[in-house]
């Protein structure tokens, strides 16, 4: 989680303390309440209470009573159990010598412990020309883009992230690359994880530095906005802002959210059945509380009931809002700050064996731009 741990050196807290707007609830944290400003005066009084009296730093029982107090704080009900405290310390002493230096081990729990992190995200899903007015045209696309800038002056996030199609020429999803293939027909495409997939055939939309590709004109962007590039490789489509659909390649976006402190992101743009919804339940599955805005939404097949479509993303851990319930109120529990951990965990495993970023400046944009790279490429 940090530099010291052959991590990028990014990978330290922000400065800035998060917006805290927590409400107490039964015994839960109210975050406010117990750290001040960034968390350092309380955290650093917690921390005197544990390190080791001699070595410094932090042994296993000292790591121990730290979760301990942290837990009984954010959700007195919740009892750790001992797969709970090995996944902790398997996280926490990111030097694995059984001595957690004090810095390392401070600057990983604020990167881990909801209440210090508890930053929103909100993920602009493909509002370019193609999907909005041009070949891949979604009906309201524009009415979405309206919508978004709305709920952006309404609520101030943290971080703002946008995706983008960029495809090759080549790209295996347009229809016009399979000879005979009928547009909007499914195809039998064989993915580069040699698994077999039906690919819907679309209309030649969002080539690379094509007028398509570009963010709709009356989509709002910050200097401080950021844009993930996804759909990069010829051979595979790529829905979701996280990953590419076989998940043999993955974006900055995990990476970006995870560092900038992000728990909450929500998900709005085009299309809803497709990119939005890939893009939120990914969101889910790497640990983040994931809200897909369904009125800063349009869906390609638009239906009078969605109701089946609302289940469906419950199931993966999506919860369907209206931009009125943003900010969604938070309610951190002692399961939601062991769900992260876990999911901390992995990513920190991913981190140190797979390639690093293959960051890219922008071409012109005023926002900041990532590319793809390939999980599985781990000669970086």
């Amino acid at each position: 989680l940090a530099g010291d741990a052959g991590l990028p050196a990014a990978w330290c807290p922000p400065a800035a303390a998060a917006r805290r707007e927590e409400q107490p609830a039964g015994g839960n944290l109210r975050a406010s309440d117990v750290y001040k400003a960034d968390g350092d005066e309380e955290l650093d009084r917690l921390l005197d209470r544990h390190e080791d009296g001699q070595g410094g730093g932090f042994l296993r029982e000292g790591r121990d009573a730290v979760f301990t107090e942290l837990f009984t704080r954010l959700d007195a009900s919740y009892v750790l159990g001992r797969s709970d405290r090995e996944c902790l310390h398997n996280l926490l002493d990111l030097d694995s010598d059984g001595r957690a230096a004090r810095d390392l081990f401070r600057r990983s729990l604020k990167l881990w412990y909801p209440p210090l992190r508890g930053k929103t995200a909100l993920i602009i899903v493909d509002l370019q020309n193609d999907f909005v007015t041009g070949s891949l045209k979604v009906a309201e696309g524009e009415q979405a883009i309206l919508n978004t800038n709305a709920l952006r002056k309404a609520f101030k996030f943290d971080l703002v992230a946008h995706t983008r199609d960029w495809h090759p020429r080549d790209h295996c999803s347009f229809w016009d690359n399979h000879e005979g293939a009928e547009m909007y027909s499914l195809k039998e495409l064989t993915l580069p994880d040699g698994t077999v997939t039906e690919q819907v055939m679309w209309p030649r939309h969002c080539v690379q530095n094509s007028p398509g590709s570009q963010f709709h004109s009356r989509l709002h962007i910050e200097e401080s906005d950021v844009v993930v590039s996804k759909g990069l490789r010829t051979e595979v489509d790529s829905y979701s802002g996280f990953f590419d659909n076989c998940k043999g390649s993955e974006t900055m976006m995990r990476r970006i959210m995870f560092e900038s402190g992000v728990t909450q992101v929500y998900v709005v743009g085009l299309a809803l059945d497709f990119c939005v919804g890939w893009t939120s339940q990914d969101a889910a599955s790497c640990g983040f509380e994931s809200y897909l805005v369904a009125d800063c939404a349009r869906a390609v097949h638009p239906e009078p009931d969605h109701r089946k479509l609302v289940a469906d993303f419950a199931a993966k851990g999506v919860t369907v809002i209206d931009s009125s319930q943003v900010p969604v109120q938070r309610n951190f529990k002692g399961e939601t700050a062991m769900k992260l951990a876990r999911k901390l965990s992995l990513w920190r495993v991913e981190l140190l064996t797979t390639s690093r970023s293959q960051a890219q400046t922008p071409d012109g944009g005023p926002a900041k731009e990532h590319q793809e790279y390939n999980r599985k490429d781990s000669s970086d």
